[in-house]
């Protein structure tokens, strides 16, 4: 996974801990964080609609 420079890298990495997320979904936060406009709403939002999507691909 490549590193990536963000002022509050720590708290990113406590929510990519908090939620089990496979690689593809944490790459997927991670471009998110990189935006701009990312706020930590928007990622734990993100974050919990990825879960629920993996949760519902396992279930079939």
């Amino acid at each position: 996974m490549n590193t990536f420079i963000s002022i509050n890298s720590i708290a990113l990495r406590k929510l990519l801990k908090r939620y089990k997320l496979t690689s593809k979904g944490r790459q997927e936060i991670i471009k998110a964080a990189q935006k701009r406009y990312s706020t930590w709403s928007g990622l734990n939002r993100l974050s919990r609609k990825i879960v629920f999507k993996e949760s519902n691909i396992n279930k079939i």
